[in-house]
């Protein structure tokens, strides 16, 4: 009874305070942590709740390391979040970290290791809205044109990335068996991003960024330029798109030695490679295809990300006829 009184004053002391939980997780009876467990620090807490969690080497080798590194270098106690807050870090890191974190306090609450979550409550930052300028077709025939110029083995490649709008990592990675040229059809199901446990230069294969195979028809002219690629002894496993020497295309070695000079010799305003990728969903939505289906060739799990990336695009209204003259 004296547990149960205990447990009703903290649930009502936390309505009145406005800080009631609904999942009634902070309330749940839970072993009191050990002297050796008991976190004195957001790092402590922090290590512990990563423990928990079991993950892959790589997943923790991204975002979790880096948060861990913010951690570590101002080495907060249980309840400050100044050094979050007064961070100077762009919208999309604070709402990474603050989410990360606010999840391991969450962890901690229902594990009995802290009294609250200093983080739940507190608000994310208003990211500047940047305008995307996707290539213009006049800047699609330049670009190309610039490559066949300048350096001619990497044209396919950049030809590949504006027409189907795959990450560079995915198009880094295509191996000939995720081509089918019988059915017309262009597999994404892996790419082969840089590993962050490497050495800089090493890669690792894995899944699409968001776990989804997708299935891209080939146009004529894509199909043909695929075909013109083919060896004439296809190993399944071999890279499509490789370096002169035959090795792995490093994505900031190409952006920096090659993507930066054609778009400078061609005058184009500088955008990072990953416009290809904007281009391909701009063209697009230009193009009337529904915003479901820009997001399923872009490979994104659902159309959120196109409408907030595009939405502008859609169903844009013309002003109202007002008569000024």
């Amino acid at each position: 009874m004296a547990t149960a009184q205990a447990i009703a004053t903290k649930i009502l002391n936390d309505i009145l305070a406005g800080h009631f939980d609904p999942t009634l997780d902070r309330y749940r009876l839970v072993p009191k942590a050990t002297i050796s467990t008991q976190p004195k620090t957001l790092l402590e807490l922090w290590d512990l709740w990563v423990g928990s969690l079991d993950l892959p080497e790589y997943t923790l080798a991204n975002h979790y390391r880096w948060t861990r590194v913010m951690i570590a270098k101002s080495n907060p106690g249980l309840t400050d979040t100044i050094w979050l807050t007064k961070s100077k870090v762009s919208a999309r890191t604070y709402k990474d970290r603050l989410s990360f974190v606010r999840s391991c306090c969450k962890w901690g609450l229902a594990k009995g290791l802290i009294e609250t979550n200093p983080y739940e409550n507190i608000k994310l930052r208003k990211a500047d809205s940047k305008e995307i300028k996707p290539f213009s077709s006049q800047e699609i025939k330049q670009i190309i044109q610039g490559f066949n110029d300048l350096f001619p083995h990497y044209t396919d490649f950049v030809i590949f990335l504006l027409a189907t709008g795959v990450r560079t990592s995915e198009a880094i990675g295509l191996r000939w068996s995720h081509l089918d040229f019988s059915k017309g059809e262009i597999i994404i199901k892996e790419s082969l991003p840089k590993d962050p446990n490497g050495n800089g230069y090493t890669r690792i294969r894995k899944e699409t960024k968001t776990g989804n195979i997708r299935y891209l028809s080939m146009p004529d002219d894509l199909r043909s330029l695929l075909m013109s690629l083919k060896p004439q002894k296809v190993e399944p496993d071999g890279l499509v798109f490789k370096t002169p020497e035959g090795c792995i295309i490093d994505a900031d070695n190409f952006r920096s030695r090659y993507w930066t000079l054609v778009l400078k010799q061609c005058q184009i305003p500088y955008r990072k490679p990953y416009t290809t990728r904007h281009t391909m969903g701009s063209h697009a939505i230009e193009q009337g295809i529904p915003i479901t289906g820009v997001a399923y060739l872009l490979g994104h799990k659902n159309s959120r990300m196109v409408i907030e990336t595009y939405g502008h695009m859609v169903n844009r209204p013309e002003l109202p006829d007002i008569p000024i003259s």
